[in-house]
């Protein structure tokens, strides 16, 4: 009876240890979680908050001949200079280079031999998520842009366009590229130097 008594004791005190044991580990997953939950959101960069800049970028729909886009009156890039201080305008292009870093988003829009530097900067207008998305298009892909013509102090020495850039408010992808050419036109353009020992050497594939 007092081997009993003993045990039930034993047993008892066995249960309590083991229900603190495991509060203790399930407190420590929860903490795990959530600590989890907090570098993926830092990582996300905070793209998981609201987006103020919906429905100024994206993917648009198919070009049908029902849709001609005729509120869009298109600027050629060659006659953007006199642009200047005019207000937005709406350019078509394919983008030559792009490079995003941070809350700003740096691209080279080409139209056929004539080329314009456009900036987006994370603002009131410009989000985040926008910035990322450009910096995000595939080369070669056909963009519709709304910009502000601005007049800038340096001569953009890269573009054919060196007395301005365009300071973009909303970006459309019309016609999306393969993320991987088999040839660049940045790479094609390159000049050809046999001499230099240190130069880029581009081969492309057939």
């Amino acid at each position: 009876m007092v081997e009993d008594k003993e045990n039930v004791a034993n047993g008892e005190q066995v249960s309590k240890k083991g229900a603190k044991k495991l509060a203790k580990a399930a407190k420590k997953a929860e903490q795990k979680a959530e600590n989890a939950s907090a570098v993926a959101a830092n990582n996300a960069g905070g793209d998981s908050a609201e987006d103020h800049a919906a429905g100024r970028y994206g993917l648009s729909e198919m070009i049908q001949s029902k849709d001609k886009r005729s509120e869009r009156n298109f600027v050629p890039v060659s006659e953007l200079s006199g642009q200047v201080g005019k207000g937005l305008v709406w350019v078509r292009g394919r983008v030559h280079t792009s490079r995003a870093k941070g809350k700003q988003c740096f691209l080279i829009l080409r139209q056929q031999s004539s080329t314009v530097q456009c900036i987006l900067a994370v603002n009131d207008v410009i989000s985040k998520q926008m910035v990322k998305f450009a910096g995000n298009i595939p080369k070669e892909s056909i963009i519709d842009i709304q910009a502000k013509p601005v007049a800038v102090s340096s001569k953009i020495e890269s573009c054919t366009e060196q007395s301005l850039e365009l300071s973009v408010e909303q970006i459309f992808v019309i016609s999306q590229a393969k993320a991987q050419l088999p040839l660049q036109i940045e790479d094609a353009s390159r000049p050809e130097n046999a001499d230099d020992a240190e130069g880029l050497n581009i081969r492309v594939n057939q």
